[in-house]
């Protein structure tokens, strides 16, 4: 979720929340499919015109994401597989949403501006595909304005 300054204030916090959620059978992976299917929800929202639901669960879609990483360290579960897994989940609920948004913006706005979000996603996705080929040529790509 954070690198940098950020990342070890967000674990501090939410480590007593995974380990209260470990506590009641939820693993990493349930929380990580949930904010798949709370972003499929959403995207269905906004291409509907529901844009306050959408928000709403825009907004939910959020918090299981940030906690899947926290239940996974409080029970003992992390693991390269797992964070590869919700990376590739972050990514596709980047693309459900925005999916979402193109959508209404083609049912409600005349031209060529449902466009715009496919441009959104293609930039967001190319920014994570440039860390990640650079790590694999063992550069430091962590941190900077887009953190």
């Amino acid at each position: 979720m954070f690198d940098g300054r950020f990342r070890t204030e967000a674990e501090r916090t939410l480590k007593p929340v995974g380990a209260q959620l470990k506590r009641t059978g939820i693993s990493a992976n349930h929380l990580t499919v949930l904010g798949i299917v709370m972003a499929g929800a959403a995207a269905v929202a906004i291409g509907n015109g529901a844009l306050r639901l959408g928000l709403v669960l825009l907004i939910l879609t959020a918090l299981p994401d940030v906690l899947d990483g926290a239940v996974a360290k409080a029970s003992g579960t992390a693991s390269p597989r797992g964070a590869f897994f919700d990376s590739v989940a972050d990514r596709f609920t980047d693309a459900l949403l925005l999916l979402g948004v193109a959508w209404y913006l083609s049912t409600t706005q005349p031209g060529r501006l449902a466009l715009l979000p496919m441009a959104v996603l293609g930039a967001s996705m190319l920014i994570s595909y440039e860390r990640a080929k650079a790590e694999a040529l063992g550069y430091n790509a962590k941190g900077g304005l887009m953190e």
